[in-house]
């Protein structure tokens, strides 16, 4: 029987779910061929698994100074992003996966989701700049207060709140 690499033993152990054993393997494996993209990659996968985001990101990082044109390691580093609190970054790399393969369809997916929980966190925490006790559900276009569903309206597809609204009606 041929004797197993570092890396095919972390990959082993990160398919059998032994994560901790992954990991000493991996990181044996980054450690002794540390121009071996797939060896971080998976590093940073096992990271991730055992929510260790941090660790993770540079991992990832790693895999991508090696081979910076790989869509999949940009998007387990945006997966790792989001979950270690890094929207911004996260959007980054998953629009750089889809800039390298542009059928991509997880990255776009995980896009939408990033974008969809920015705007909730956006309004979930403001007030309607009107209605104190309402929550903000938008900007106006024009003023830039927030506003509510009783103050929003909409003219040509941008958001008003009622009292610009009324002056853009007047104008």
């Amino acid at each position: 029987m041929p004797v197993q690499t570092p890396l095919q033993l972390g990959l082993e152990c990160l398919k059998a779910g032994k994560i901790d054993e992954a990991i000493e393997h991996l990181e044996r494996a980054t450690a002794r061929f540390s121009e071996d993209y797939q060896g971080f990659n998976y590093l940073g996968i096992a990271y991730a698994r055992k929510e260790m985001y941090n660790r993770a990101v540079g991992a990832f990082q790693a895999a991508l100074r090696i081979r910076p044109n790989i869509a999949s390691i940009h998007y387990n580093l945006g997966v790792a992003c989001q979950a270690d609190g890094l929207p911004e970054m996260a959007r980054e790399q998953f629009q750089q996966a889809l800039k390298l393969d542009p059928s991509y369809h997880k990255a776009d997916e995980a896009l939408k989701i990033l974008d969809e929980q920015v705007y909730e966190e956006m309004f979930s925490v403001q007030a309607c700049a009107r209605h104190t006790d309402e929550p903000a559900v938008g900007v106006c276009s024009f003023c830039r207060l927030s506003v509510c569903k009783r103050c929003k309206t909409l003219i040509n597809g941008e958001i008003f709140c009622s009292a610009c609204a009324t002056k853009q009606a007047r104008s």
